[in-house]
């Protein structure tokens, strides 16, 4: 065989095995950095059982939240069933890892074990974990701005609605925005999170609108859009059927809170979910009686501030206006143009969105059994209360 040939059967080979060593190695980095990411995880689901935890081996911490030694609080039980719910759901993922090849786990010393090295996640089974850590983290801030705000407590002490009442503050207060944080590349993901979890529930039109608004900077506006919908597409937003966003952490049928929509409110008749509405109906409700719809829907329509305001009675003086100047004129003209125009509405108003929204807001509360309706056609109360916890 000629010199040549060997040395190109050689020079083959070496680039044969060169280009397998660069492949297992790019796969080696690729493995490692989603092992890496899986530990980051770890660390932040570890995290907040240990500031569970710390209230009862720091009397410093103790002292400042002394609610979280009172197991008699329903928003403590809530978060302790969350918390147990959350390391079994973590326990079934980790479980159902693929194995990385030739590991299981290496020791980090003192005995214990980094499960992560032994450990092949794919991209579905980080952002699994990262949904399971986050609505984790939620449930904890919630519970703990819960119990500050409580302070020294009793069992029985806590007078208020229901326990949601002190888990979100927005609980019966005008629907206001927040501001928007830093939209820099390395916060835009936060900042836009922070801003719906404050602001939640919203369409994604308004959602987007809203961050559009408050973006200021070149691509601020871009980086908004693109981090809704990544926090749509890893779920930890998701769309209920009447299209509003929710936390992937919130249970939407054990959420009774609802906000006011008066003069100082940024959200519109439009964008006020029907779910909200009917949580107001039943807080409205007396535990012990019913109402008629009529006298519901007008106490709700007052209750949540939801006025046509001045243009509309502007709007409804005009309407009158011109249905008194049709008199003058022959019968067949009034017929006809009453014909065309029903009810006199010569120009639209809100009064028929509000109703709509309220009968649509009774309805959800009757198919979702918030409420009921008796025999003899009142509307009551079907549950007669609320979890300690709208987290899943």
């Amino acid at each position: 065989m000629d010199l040549w040939v060997i040395m190109l059967l050689v020079l083959a080979v070496m680039v044969g095995l060169g280009g397998w060593a660069a492949v297992v190695a790019i796969q080696r980095h690729i493995l490692t950095g989603r092992q890496d990411r899986w530990r980051a995880l770890e660390s932040r689901f570890n995290q907040v059982t240990l500031d569970a935890d710390r209230y009862e081996r720091s009397p410093d911490d103790a002292l400042a939240a002394p609610g979280w030694l009172d197991r008699s609080s329903p928003v403590v039980r809530g978060f302790s069933g969350t918390l147990k719910r959350a390391q079994k759901d973590r326990a079934e993922l980790e479980r159902s890892v693929s194995r990385a090849p030739g590991r299981a786990g290496r020791e980090i010393g003192g005995g214990s074990r980094d499960p992560a090295s032994g450990l092949d996640p794919t991209e579905q089974d980080l952002q699994e974990f990262e949904l399971l850590v986050e609505r984790l983290e939620d449930a904890y801030r919630d519970t703990d701005r819960a119990v500050r705000s409580v302070g020294w407590t009793r069992p029985g002490t806590m007078q208020v609605p229901h326990p949601q009442f002190l888990l979100d503050p927005r609980w019966g207060r005008s629907a206001v925005l927040p501001r928007l944080g830093s939209l820099e590349q390395a916060s835009a993901a936060r900042s836009v999170k922070e801003f719906l979890d404050a602001a939640y529930p919203l369409r994604r039109e308004t959602a987007l609108k809203a961050l559009r608004e408050r973006s200021g900077g070149a691509g601020h506006s871009h980086r908004a859009q693109k981090a809704l919908d990544q926090l749509i597409q890893t779920r930890r937003y998701t769309a209920d059927h009447h299209g509003f966003l929710w936390p992937g952490s919130t249970a939407v049928e054990h959420w009774g809170v609802y906000r006011t929509f008066g003069r100082e409110a940024d959200v519109s008749i439009q964008d006020i979910p029907p779910v909200e509405v009917a949580n107001a109906l039943w807080a409205l409700l007396p535990a012990d009686r019913g109402m008629p719809d009529e006298e519901l829907l007008e106490l709700a329509q007052q209750h949540l501030a939801l006025t046509a305001g001045f243009t509309s009675g502007l709007t409804q003086s005009l309407n009158d206006g011109i249905a008194r100047g049709l008199k003058s004129l022959p019968e067949g003209v009034q017929r006809t143009i009453n014909g065309a125009v029903p009810h006199g509405v010569f120009l639209p108003t809100s009064a028929p969105k509000i109703r709509q929204l309220l009968s649509e807001g009774l309805h959800e509360g009757l198919v979702t059994g918030r409420l009921q309706r008796q025999p003899d056609g009142l509307v009551r109360r079907l549950r007669s209360g609320w979890p300690s916890t709208y987290r899943r």
